[in-house]
């Protein structure tokens, strides 16, 4: 009696279970070698429903096979996979989604929580000798994807096919700035990276409003100053205990979806004003080479802001309209300055802050003043997520707020919590104090 179709290639490829491959690249293999199989046909078999001889017992009923077991608990946000054995290492959890009846293409393992153990077993053999093979059991959490997975290709072609809304420009001599501060996407507390993004497009939108009636009164500022204030992203470790049990994303879903958030940004406010300046700050949260620690093991340039600023600075290039945008990216700079409106505002995330902060400030002007012939009229920092005004003489500190789904862990700790939104104001030399239409939208 001919051999079943799917046993045959199995034993071919060298698996004991059909468990161990996906079930798309058992369909190709035996198609590429004279077969004519569907992935459909492919799970039937793994149901028992041969479709080669259904009087022939398939490879889960052989005697040969080993028992394969293994839980999945599925959540609304991921789940885990609880004790899953396989007879190979897992390099590629497909197959293991698909085990469990789940489409890979809706989830993430989560990094760091991945533990494997592994031991070895009799196996019989057809011709009634056994022979020793080796399980593997995993446990890892998988989050569900959000409305990240955006990919350079995708960027560019969302840039090349931008339309910018026919408006009239700002003329009043100052800057409107937006400090873009600490959305720490993938952070997955309080409604998680969907929150934050919802929070942030509706910051946008009050923006827009607060544009439009400086437009109806006459008052929109020339030039625009977007400062990526830093954090845009949570990073998956080493900030704190429990940060790889929290995230809802990964680093590199992270990195892609505040690169679209800051490119609509770009894209939605630059048509209003004739000058547009983005800036940004090196963060703690985007440190990228850290080993256990909470600083790199390389150097303070290998930061996800500063690649965010980069690949936005080639994005904005495709288009005539965003070319003229003005990019002021640090290298390993802890400190970004920027002139604007007659201005010099130096910028900085803040986590580099020790001691007294209004000593760290003016120690760190000194050093502006002497090292790049730069006297700060204004210092705007973030870091710590909630709103503060402070007036220092020669100079005012504007700490910036932010979208992100807040701390339970600080506020069990303090009880205390921030207003969520952005903040803006305008800049000009003529300004007292230089800076005036202070707002958190």
């Amino acid at each position: 009696m001919k051999k079943c179709t799917f046993a045959q290639a199995l034993q071919d490829l060298g698996y004991s279970d059909t468990g161990t491959i996906t079930s798309r690249t058992f369909a190709n293999y035996i198609n590429a070698n004279g077969g004519n199989v569907s992935k459909s046909a492919v799970n039937n078999h793994r149901k028992r429903i041969c479709a080669c001889d259904k009087s022939q017992p398939t490879v889960a009923k052989n005697a040969t096979t080993e028992t394969l077991t293994g839980k999945a608990d599925v959540t609304s946000d991921g789940g885990e996979f609880i004790d899953v054995q396989t007879t190979k290492p897992v390099t590629d959890w497909t197959h293991i989604f698909e085990r469990f009846n789940l489409d890979p293409n809706e989830f993430v393992i989560v990094d760091d929580t991945v533990r494997c153990s592994t031991w070895q077993q009799s196996k019989a053999l057809e011709d009634g000798s056994r022979d020793i093979v080796n399980l593997y059991s995993y446990r890892a959490r998988f989050a569900r994807k959000t409305e990240a997975g955006i990919n350079y290709a995708d960027l560019a072609e969302q840039v090349r096919n931008w339309m910018p809304a026919s408006v009239i420009k700002g003329d009043n001599p100052t800057t409107y700035v937006v400090s873009l501060a600490d959305f720490q996407l993938g952070k997955g507390e309080n409604g998680g990276t969907p929150g934050t993004v919802k929070r942030i497009k509706q910051s946008l939108a009050n923006i827009l409003e607060d544009i439009h009636g400086m437009q109806k009164r006459g008052s929109l500022p020339k030039n625009l100053l977007l400062a990526n204030m830093g954090d845009h992203i949570e990073n998956v470790y080493s900030s704190y205990a429990n940060q790889a049990y929290t995230s809802d994303l990964n680093v590199r879903d992270q990195i892609n979806l505040a690169l679209e958030l800051n490119l609509l940004w770009i894209k939605t406010l630059s048509p209003y004003f004739d000058e547009v300046i983005y800036s940004a700050c090196l963060c703690n949260h985007g440190q990228m080479s850290r080993n256990g620690g909470k600083t790199n093991v390389s150097d303070d340039a290998d930061n996800a802001t500063g690649l965010i600023g980069d690949t936005l600075k080639t994005l904005c290039a495709l288009h005539p309209e965003l070319a003229k945008v003005r990019f002021e990216i640090p290298q390993d700079q802890m400190i970004t300055t920027v002139t604007t409106s007659g201005v010099n505002i130096a910028t900085a995330h803040g986590h580099k802050i020790s001691g007294a902060e209004e000593t760290w400030l003016a120690k760190q002007s000194q050093n502006l003043s002497a090292k790049r012939r730069f006297n700060v009229d204004l210092w705007l920092t973030a870091h710590k997520h909630h709103a503060s005004i402070v007036d220092l003489g020669p100079y005012t500190r504007i700490q910036a707020t932010t979208s992100d789904p807040g701390s339970k862990y600080y506020e069990d700790m303090s009880g205390q919590y921030s207003r969520s939104g952005v903040t803006v104001f305008i800049v000009g030399e003529y300004l007292p104090g230089f800076w005036d239409h202070y707002r958190v939208m």
